[in-house]
């Protein structure tokens, strides 16, 4: 882990927010951030341009990475390549909605790259952050008994 790796990762990525027919999609921006304060997860920020508030999802930095080369995920969150286009294709569920955006590969490949700088994959339970949060949360619970 290099601890010396500038952090938060953070990234910037043009999506489609594709809608039903016969609309065809809306554009909008995705920030991705990335700390060893919560190695296991990606937070997303759709931001629309229609000016609407926006959307914060945390999606998990493995389901990520694995949703470039093949489908994964059960539930919530889906993403899935498309490699004709470049594309990965993310599928996102509450209840009974659900909306379906597409980015390009390369931006996010590039962000999760860096994110390994700052933890490595399998190393996220011992990224400095997550310890440290972690013992004080323990700390909290073993106070209160």
């Amino acid at each position: 882990m290099n601890t010396e790796v500038q952090e938060p990762v953070t990234a910037a990525c043009a999506m489609r927010l594709h809608l039903p027919q016969p609309y065809t999609y809306v554009p909008l921006t995705a920030f991705l951030h990335y700390s060893r304060q919560d190695p296991y997860a990606v937070r997303v920020t759709f931001r629309f341009s229609t000016g609407d508030d926006p959307v914060v999802w945390y999606i998990g930095r493995d389901l990520l990475r694995d949703g470039l080369a093949h489908p994964t995920g059960e539930g919530d969150v889906q993403i899935s390549p498309d490699p004709e286009l470049a594309v990965i294709v993310i599928g996102l569920k509450v209840d009974n909605d659900s909306a379906t955006l597409t980015t390009q590969s390369r931006p996010v490949e590039s962000f999760l790259q860096r994110t390994v700088e700052v933890v490595p994959y399998g190393c996220e339970s011992r990224a400095p952050g997550f310890v440290a949060q972690r013992e004080a949360a323990l700390a909290r619970l073993l106070a209160d008994h």
